[in-house]
This record gives structure tokens, C-alpha cells and sequence, in this order.
């Protein structure tokens, strides 16, 4: 075996071809190797052997890269007369069907794709932006093909909303809790959204027993009728989070009563103690809350209000006993004189099944929050994306399992 064979063969991939002229193109920025096929040509549909060669046309393949350079292919692809199907294209053996690249080439822009943007990729490889972009989209539509026909199957989902574009633009994201993998995503965060994601999904949700989400009907509704037997478990995180706005906004409404340089004392000196668990209170806070007790009830009854409250979900209780504290908290609540404090009590009230299944089943969607950081740094790198098939499959891709299926790894 001559050098150029070996080369082409260990290092690009390409058996039964020979080099015979190296061009480098300044212009193009690009390396073409001319190559000549060493063997016969045989049908692309059954293999058959035939020495009837019909025409020929000049045809380039991206079989790799060099130095930042591209490096093409550039060799005659011949039609041949086949006894059982005619007139076919031959198998030139360099490429899958139509495609304009190796498959090596296409498992290592997918490799990059995962780390990098197509730009800073283009520019890796010697090729344009809008090649990376074909190449990516080709390859990753082919691995979620077969990662749809590989679904893992989970035991616990969470779903939870991500706003992958201005104006309101959502996607409904399903995810594996346990594996921390993004299963699948649909456009909008509606009920339809969820349930399209849901039969997606079909095949692999049989075993599905828990579900985590934050107060959203939509996604309640959809659960509710597309998974029956699953467990929803509101998100404890959630739960704190609107329990903060409702701390915000009784402030917000007692400062007004206030004279301004009091209501500027406790914007700037109260907002956030007041927002702080008991726990991650510094000296110098836990003085300003003694001031408060000694000064104004009113702020400090609020902060105890908040503390009881998620101290309920901090401590090991069963169901019965987290039952009878959380109904304790509140008739507190609605003796008191905090309207907001009153509104939140009574939500509580209406989804307290949903909300007392956290005590036997543990899981909220703190997950969730880190994966949408994630495909938030994703779209920040590729500066948004206007194709939501292509931004689904790169989501797979980084937070998901579809590089398992990639077809060559580096």
C-alpha cells in the first residue's frame, strides 16, 4: 500500500482511492486531493459488481482539515448499468447517500458544535458558518432519530419553562430528575406544548411514578391527563420563591404608610434580611432584626410568618403532621392582617394534596434551574436561534443524551 493510500485510509477514512494531485487553493483557503477509484464500481442500491460505467461527473467531498484549512476530495462519481436496477449512481464509498462530507467529518463538527458556536467552528475547520450549520443540523436530526427509537425510561420527570427567545417566547421542557437530562421540549408552555411532549415521549413514560412542577394549571392538566397514575409534587423551591414576592410586596405596601426616610431605611437596610433564611443570616443581619423586633412587630410578625412556614419543608415530618402544621400556619395567616400573606395562604389551602406529596416524595425542580442556566449559556453563545427544530436538537445535544448516539467519537 502506497503512502497516500495509507494516508487516506488512517487518516480520512476513504479505502479503495488513490491521490493523484495535491492543490492548495490561497483563494478558497482549502486543500483538494484528486483522487482516482483503484477498484470496480458496483450499484449504490445491491452492491452488484459492474464494469458498465454509463457517465461520470467531477464531484468534492469535505473528508477533513488541516491546519484550519479544509481539505475536499475531488474525484469522478460514476453512473453505472446495473442488470437489476438500471441505470444508478455507483457507491464511491466517501459518503452516506447524497451527503457532501465524511462521516468522520460529521461526528467531529458535532463534537465541536457541543462546545463551541458555529462561527468559532467554521473557522476551526476552514469551512463557512452556514456549512457548519448544514452539516450540524444533518447529523444531529439523524442522532435523534435514533434516540427516539432509545428512549430511556424514568421514574421521576420534572417539567419546568424556558424562555429561549424576547417577547414571551417559551418552550415546555421535560427532563429526566434522576439522570438530570433533558428528555424532550416543545414549543409554547401551554397544555398542548406538554402533551405533544408527552406522546413524544410515550413509549418511555410507562414507568413514570413522580412528577415535579411549580403551580402552572397548564402543566397540572396536562400530567393529570397524560399520566394518570404519576404523582405531582409541587417544587419546594417554587413555593419559597413566591413566598419571597409575597414578603416583597407586604413591604412594599407597609412603607407606604411610612415617612420617606423611613420607608428609605427599610428598603435599604431591611429589603434583603428580610428575604434571608434564619440560617445564612450574618452577625451584623441578625442585629437589624433584633432592631426590627424591638421597633416594629409588624416586619418582624411577617419575617416569623415566612421562617415557620418553610420550616415545615425543612424538617423531616410525615404527611399527617406536615398536614396539621400547614393548616396551623394557615389560620395563623388569615387571623393576621397581611392581605397578600392571606392570598398565598389560600393557594396553599387549594393545592395542599399536591403540596403534602413533597413529604413522601422529596424532589423538586432545583434541577430544573441549573439545566435552564445552561441552555440560557447556550443561547447566549449562539446569540439566540430562529429555528426551534435546530435549538431542540442542540438543547439534546448539550443537556440531553443524544451524543450517545454520535456515530464516531475523538
Amino acid at each position: 500500500m502506497s503512502l497516500e493510500v495509507n494516508i487516506l485510509t488512517e487518516f480520512f477514512g476513504i479505502k479503495n482511492y488513490e491521490v493523484e494531485k495535491v492543490i492548495k487553493d490561497n483563494n478558497d483557503k482549502k486543500i483538494v486531493l484528486e483522487m482516482s477509484r483503484c477498484c470496480s464500481c458496483y450499484c449504490s442500491k445491491c452492491g452488484t459488481v459492474s464494469g458498465k460505467r454509463y457517465d461520470s461527473s467531477y464531484q468534492e467531498f469535505l473528508i477533513g482539515t488541516l491546519n484550519a484549512r479544509a481539505v475536499y476530495a475531488r474525484t469522478k462519481v460514476y453512473r453505472v448499468r446495473c442488470p437489476f436496477h438500471g441505470i444508478v449512481t455507483e457507491h464511491h464509498g466517501i459518503s452516506e447517500g447524497k451527503k457532501r462530507y465524511t462521516k468522520e467529518v460529521g461526528s467531529l463538527v458535532v463534537h465541536f458544535t457541543e462546545k463551541l458556536d458555529n462561527k468559532a467552528v467554521g473557522k476551526l475547520l476552514g469551512i463557512s458558518e452556514s456549512t457548519v450549520y448544514r452539516i450540524d443540523t444533518d447529523e444531529l436530526a439523524q442522532m435523534q432519530e435514533r434516540y427516539l427509537k432509545d428512549l430511556p425510561q424514568p421514574q421521576r420527570l420534572g417539567v419546568d419553562e424556558i424562555s429561549y427567545k424576547r417577547r414571551h417566547n417559551y418552550a415546555s421542557v421535560v427532563y429526566d430528575f434522576d439522570a438530570s437530562k433533558v428528555l424532550w421540549l416543545e414549543d409554547g408552555r401551554s397544555r398542548i406544548s406538554l402533551e405533544q411532549s408527552y406522546d413524544t415521549l410515550d413509549g418511555a413514560l410507562k414507568n413514570v411514578k413522580t412528577v415535579a412542577m411549580d403551580f402552572w394549571k397548564a402543566f397540572e392538566n396536562a400530567t393529570k391527563k397524560k399520566l394518570p397514575k404519576a404523582k405531582i409534587v409541587y417544587d419546594r423551591f417554587h413555593l419559597s420563591r413566591l413566598l419571597s414576592r409575597v414578603v416583597d410586596d407586604e413591604r412594599r405596601l407597609y412603607q407606604k404608610q411610612l415617612e420617606p426616610e423611613e420607608r428609605k431605611f427599610i428598603k435599604r437596610d431591611l429589603r434583603w434580611v428580610l428575604l434571608k433564611r434564619e440560617q445564612n443570616l450574618t452577625h451584623k443581619n441578625r442585629m437589624c432584626l433584633q432592631d426590627l423586633k424591638d421597633s416594629n412587630n409588624r416586619l418582624y410578625e411577617m419575617y416569623l410568618l415566612k421562617e415557620s412556614f418553610l420550616a415545615i419543608f425543612s424538617t423531616d415530618y410525615s404527611v399527617s403532621q406536615a398536614r396539621k402544621l400547614l393548616f396551623a400556619w394557615i389560620r395563623e395567616v388569615l387571623l393576621s392582617g397581611f392581605e397578600v400573606f392571606k392570598r398565598f395562604a389560600k393557594s396553599v389551602l387549594k393545592r395542599m394534596r399536591q403540596i403534602l406529596h413533597w413529604f413522601v416524595e422529596p424532589i423538586s425542580n432545583a434541577k430544573a434551574e441549573g439545566i435552564n442556566n445552561v441552555i440560557k449559556t447556550l443561547l447566549k453563545r449562539a446569540y439566540g436561534y430562529k429555528n426551534f427544530h435546530y435549538l431542540r436538537m442542540k438543547i439534546l445535544q448539550k443537556c440531553g443524551a443524544l451524543m450517545n448516539y454520535v456515530t464516531h467519537s475523538f
